[in-house]
């Protein structure tokens, strides 16, 4: 049986009991610190940005994509994988909404489902292939990604079209008061508040701190790669069906951009891509200070190179603090 992990270390106890709860390593606390730092600097310089009127649901809407494409990433990760085909999940969820503006009623939100699903198809195929074949996950995703781009491309040509009116009711607006988009990344934190403490979480820990071993104590491996590649595809489906409605039309390149950007942001968060380490939280935290960064230099109203900049930088920062804190957790261990 795999041991109950903490979130910001791979399973280390050899009897399988862990008697502690789950605690945050140093670096899955970072982010939280990046966003604090960021924050601040812009309620200083700027503060309509942040508090002004309608702002907090403009900035999560703008993360909430980031944010549940870089949580699927994580899990990725925690088994030394990566998807590189989010980006044409994305991509072809949003053309496929974009050139169907005209359906109304029950078959709307029946289209919107078969998004979700057309998502976890593409994700199982993902882990089929990387488990049966046992090719480097980059390879197969890339060619994957590069699949549904072309498809993406047949079925919307250009940048266009319009979204079905119901999935725009089911997302926009908000909830006694409280932005759609708040709640959804509220919902984010609670689903990974539960689903760190399960054995799926705990088997994909261990498959990416030693497959081998995970394997001899009983963890099936393939069936795990197919999961968590499928649980990747539909996160990203809802990415794409989030970012349609939001921007009230398709393209079949929208999700080039989130591929980076979600590796970015779970780098940020403290996770490993040696695989075993991280939180999906940190992870979601990792999104918004990488997307705050644009707003702070909106706010000093300097040249946008130096959001890219700033964004680089940033990530050096975080890969390098993260190698750090892995080096001393193992100079203690040995």
């Amino acid at each position: 049986m795999i041991s109950q992990t903490t979130e910001g270390a791979p399973p280390s106890s050899p009897t399988g009991v862990v008697s502690r709860l789950p605690r945050p390593s140093l670096a899955t606390l970072m982010p939280y610190l990046y966003v604090a730092v960021l924050a601040v600097a812009i309620l200083f310089i700027e503060p309509a940005l942040i508090d002004g009127p309608g702002a907090v649901d403009v900035r999560f809407s703008a993360v909430f994509p980031l944010a549940i494409v870089a949580f699927a990433q994580t899990l990725n990760l925690f088994t030394r994988g990566i998807d590189l085909s989010i980006g044409g999940t994305i991509s072809v969820t949003t053309a496929i909404l974009a050139v169907s503006g005209s359906v109304k009623g029950p078959d709307a939100y029946l289209e919107l489902v078969g998004m979700l699903g057309l998502g976890i198809v593409i994700g199982a195929i993902n882990g089929v292939v990387i488990a049966y074949s046992g090719l480097q996950p980059f390879l197969v995703t890339l060619a994957t990604w590069t699949i549904w781009d072309g498809i993406a491309l047949a079925v919307l040509p250009i940048e266009g079209g319009s979204v079905p009116a119901p999935a725009t009711n089911l997302i926009l607006g908000s909830v006694a008061g409280v932005p759609k988009s708040v709640l959804c990344m509220v919902a984010l934190f609670v689903v990974w508040s539960w689903l760190r403490h399960t054995r799926f979480v705990r088997d994909l820990r261990a498959m990416g701190s030693d497959a081998e071993r995970a394997r001899l104590v009983g963890v099936r491996l393939f069936t795990r790669t197919v999961q968590c590649y499928a649980f990747s595809g539909g996160c990203a489906a809802i990415a794409g069906v989030w970012i349609a409605v939001q921007e009230a039309s398709g393209s079949p390149t929208a999700g080039d951009e989130y591929i980076l950007t979600s590796i970015a942001a779970v780098v940020i968060g403290g996770a490993s891509i040696f695989g075993g380490t991280g939180s999906a939280a940190a992870s979601m935290i990792g999104a918004i200070a990488y997307l705050m960064i644009p707003d702070l230099i909106a706010a000093i109203n300097i040249s946008s190179f130096w959001s890219v900049f700033l964004q680089g930088f940033l990530l050096i920062i975080a890969v390098t603090f993260s190698a750090l804190v892995i080096r001393m957790r193992d100079r203690r261990t040995a």
